[in-house]
């Protein structure tokens, strides 16, 4: 996995850069046109394809730069554009264009820039970039190296306005160089796909510009292309079913219906390009399905290689013998060793076509109960069963097993049992056990504190829940407090309140769920106060449908993009974000389902100092709040906290005893950096 960065989103400074990598070129090009891809391409050939979204182009430096040129002196005018540097991947140009003085719909363009002398890929090692360049131009913000998680303290909205500011001069931007390809690297595949068009007559003139036209890439290399990247989950249903319409018409999915369909037999060079294709797009967005690892048990393999975030009711066995089509799970058959994930292929070859569609059937189905609808978080069997028909052809299995599903989805896609009563059954039957919390290890003085202050502490027994919540999302609100008198004077005292929302999306391809969880800690009185604030910009929170409103004024809201909070106040002591997506882009990062969690601590010693209890100090008081109220978030949410928590301790920067809190060792740790700064 790679990280990309905007080298520049200024034309002017974009034709510079472009400039300079042509004078390494020679005055002969080796295509006259730029070539045409993507859907937009089917479009031209099909008129019955779907409607495209943008241009997906790849071009030379200097077909690139007249791009440029034309849309200046033409009607229309630039949005967005951006020029995009991917280590070991490429160059790419994107944005909008679109006609001057009008409101007409912009045209998105993405621009593959490739060139036969340059190696696009690899910058030279002579060009620096500032600190600050890095933080506000690169895709995701730097973090610290020990926690990767974000430190800036701006609120959204600076964030959102700051990310495309320029800041390089003319010099820096000249400084950016590319190394040159010598005659033993092997070529790229956009280089591929340049020269096998080159000779192509189909052509078609892009949009508001007078004559520029463009290469139309034939159907065969549009059907590599969309095998190239169709392991990954984002876009996947838009993208296979390009790849299955794209097999028809090449006539490759002529078969009757009792013979398995298959990847084509594709001409050499396209074969070649592919394999390259694949090799580049998984060194931009990683290797879909890399972290499996077959020989462990079922449950371990479900568990640890596909980071589950639902609570299980009843092993994932046990809902394999829900759905099978015989006596028998099919996988049963499949295994030397029962007790581990891995099937053989020798075995599942032996199997006639009808079976091989319904062992992978059954385990979609498992999948679709256990992550979607046994939980609840869908209540719509079709949509649940292809989510779980995703995950199999893309992060979930790999190799063989993967790509018969994706050759075979069309034939896959129906579901033809009833998930919802077997999702009702097992819910009525196996209530989820509630987890115990964890039983902490106090020290005795400790733990004589905790004992001093419990006779003055009172539960809060209920708070009006938050409001306006977004009818888009499924939601997940619970808020405890405490509140603790002081034994030395009774008019004193301390709430403490901690919130929990989990937000998810789960009913398309691009499955989300964002956790945030704030712990307050403040005088009574001062709760009051911000009870009584008026409902303005910092109490009601709306980004991308998402939306509440707190009564108590005292959650933030948490961008998961960004991984920013709203802005905070010393009221909260503790404020966590954490999410999970499956999705990405056009050479997005093939990133984990769990992103970088951000978490804010502050000390809370002045309010502990209030109460006038001896040794109380404020992380005492923060332990304590913890020890009493025991929050921990729901759906697993918590399991990139447990990854990291363990992997500091591994490094000694967190003490493995005693026994802590989840909560308080990142709060603690996070207190102490800094306090080290």
């Amino acid at each position: 996995m790679i990280k990309p960065q905007i080298l520049t989103n200024n034309y002017k400074k974009i034709l510079t850069i472009l400039n300079n990598i042509i004078k390494n070129e020679d005055n002969t090009p080796f295509i006259g046109y730029p070539v045409l891809i993507g859907s937009r391409a089917a479009k031209w050939h099909v008129s019955s394809f779907r409607e495209p979204n943008d241009w997906d182009l790849i071009a030379t430096p200097l077909q690139t730069t007249l791009f440029i040129n034309k849309v200046e002196e033409s009607r229309a005018v630039f949005k967005n554009i951006k020029l995009i540097h991917y280590p070991g991947g490429g160059l790419k140009l994107v944005g909008e264009c679109t006609e001057r003085s009008t409101n007409g719909k912009p045209i998105s363009f993405d621009i593959e820039i490739v060139s036969d002398k340059v190696d696009l890929r690899n910058m030279k090692s002579n060009v620096t970039l500032s600190k600050k360049e890095s933080d506000e131009e690169s895709f995701e913000d730097e973090s610290d190296e020990d926690d990767n998680m974000q430190d800036d303290d701006h609120d959204i909205e600076d964030y959102d306005k700051n990310f495309d500011v320029d800041v390089r001069d003319e010099e820096e931007i000249n400084q950016i160089e590319f190394e040159k390809f010598n005659n033993v690297q092997p070529k790229i595949s956009g280089l591929m796909i340049l020269e096998l068009c080159r000779d192509i007559d189909d052509k078609t003139m892009f949009p508001l510009l007078t004559n520029f036209l463009c290469i139309v890439a034939p159907l065969k290399i549009l059907e590599a292309l969309k095998t190239s990247h169709i392991y990954w989950p984002d876009d996947f249903r838009k993208n296979i079913g390009d790849l299955h319409l794209l097999r028809i018409l090449l006539d490759y999915n002529e078969v009757s219906v009792i013979q398995p369909l298959c990847s084509p037999q594709r001409d050499e060079q396209i074969e070649l390009m592919l394999k390259t294709r694949i090799k580049e797009t998984e060194i931009i967005r990683d290797k879909p399905g890399a972290h499996i690892n077959l020989n462990m048990s079922n449950e371990d393999f479900l568990d640890n290689e596909d980071n589950l975030f639902v609570q299980r009711r009843v092993p994932h066995d046990d809902l394999h013998e829900l759905v099978k089509y015989g006596d028998h799970p099919i996988y049963q058959g499949l295994k030397d060793d029962q007790s581990k994930a891995w099937i053989k292929k020798s075995l599942f070859e032996k199997l006639d076509y009808r079976t091989k569609l319904n062992c992978v059937k059954e385990e979609a189905m498992a999948i679709a109960l256990e992550r979607y609808l046994i939980p609840m978080i869908s209540k719509n069997q079709e949509t649940s069963y292809n989510l779980a028909l995703v995950r199999i052809c893309t992060t979930l299995t790999r190799g063989w097993f993967r790509q018969f599903a994706i050759d075979n989805y069309p034939r896959l896609s129906n579901l033809d049992k009833d998930l919802l009563s077997i999702a009702h059954d097992v819910i009525e039957k196996f209530p989820i056990k509630e987890k115990k919390p964890d039983v902490l290890k106090l020290d005795p003085e400790t733990q004589a504190i905790f004992e001093s202050i419990r006779p003055y502490t009172e539960k809060i027994s209920s708070f009006e829940e938050l409001y306006n919540l977004s009818k888009y999302y499924e939601n997940d609100f619970s808020r405890t407090g405490i509140k603790i008198t002081s034994p030395v004077n009774g008019d004193i005292s301390v709430t403490a309140i901690i919130t929990i929302l989990c937000t998810s999306n789960y009913d398309d391809c691009s499955s989300s769920a964002d956790w945030t969880a704030s712990v307050v800690i403040l005088p009574t009185k001062d709760l009051e106060i911000l009870s009584d604030e008026d409902e303005n910009n910092e109490s009601y929170f709306r980004i991308k449908r998402r939306e509440f409103k707190d009564p108590l004024n005292i959650h933030p809201y948490y961008n998961g993009y960004h991984r920013k909070f709203s802005k905070l106040t010393s009221k909260h002591v503790f404020a966590l974000g954490i999410k999970a997506l499956t999705r990405g882009g056009s050479w997005g990062i093939g990133e984990d389902i769990w992103r970088p969690m951000c978490i804010k601590a502050k000390s809370v010693d002045y309010v502990a100092s209030m109460l006038g209890i001896p040794d109380l100090t404020g992380d005492i008081l923060f332990k304590y709040v913890l020890d009493y109220l025991k929050p921990t978030l729901p759906n697993n949410g918590e399991t990139p906290l447990k990854h990291w928590v363990n992997k500091l301790k591994g490094k000694g920067a967190i003490p493995i005893e005693p026994k802590q809190h989840l909560w308080y060792h990142a709060w603690n740790y996070k207190l102490n950096r800094k306090s080290n700064r």
